[in-house]
């Protein structure tokens, strides 16, 4: 029985050329070195993401410690829970109600898209009683300061969408659930 012997392709360029000149290992070397320095650099720069990201942490652990202690921010994690909560809730249906409008008279949405809006409306101004007067650090005056931001934006966009169907006007309701839904940019 006859054995085949494997020779790889290379082995055998190599071995017919014989041992590279010194430019030739020079040349490799150099190309070698730009990889490295290459490598180098992006390594460089991962490192300084890295310590960016880690003295962005230590700040955050900094002002979690000064917090600790501070019972607002108790009360500020409840309220916001229960605001979150009901916010869902009532922007499920409200998008479940939206969902199925199928270009037919808007006039039909009225009485359900009242009933939810008025929830709605009823849980930003839960929240914005239950928030008055509470002491927040910087990250959570940011927090809260984002969620006005956005309750105006829903405030809005649900004056829109109740003018559209008010005005029997389908462009305008358009209008309106597009904001509505661009709202959640500030959460």
């Amino acid at each position: 029985m006859k054995r085949l012997i494997y020779i790889p392709l290379t082995a055998l360029l190599l071995g017919a050329c014989g041992n590279p000149t010194i430019e030739q290992e020079l040349e490799q070397a150099n190309e070698r070195n730009e990889e490295l320095k290459g490598i180098l650099q992006t390594e460089e720069v991962n490192f300084q993401k890295n310590t960016q990201r880690l003295e962005a942490l230590k700040e955050d652990i900094s002002k979690m410690k000064s917090v600790i202690g501070n019972p607002d921010i108790n009360s500020y994690v409840d309220i916001v829970t229960d605001y979150a909560g009901r916010m869902e809730r009532s922007l499920t249906d409200m998008d479940g109600l939206l969902s199925n409008y199928d270009g037919e008279e808007l006039s039909g949405l009225e009485s359900d898209f009242e009933e939810i809006s008025s929830e709605l409306f009823e849980t930003m101004e839960a929240y914005d009683e239950s928030s008055d007067g509470i002491e927040l650090d910087e990250y959570l005056e940011r927090q809260h300061n984002a969620i006005q931001l956005a309750n105006g934006d829903i405030r809005a966009a649900l004056d829109t969408i109740a003018n559209g169907i008010e005005a029997s006007d389908s462009a305008l309701y358009e209008q309106g659930v597009e904001q509505l839904r661009s709202a959640h940019e500030y959460y």
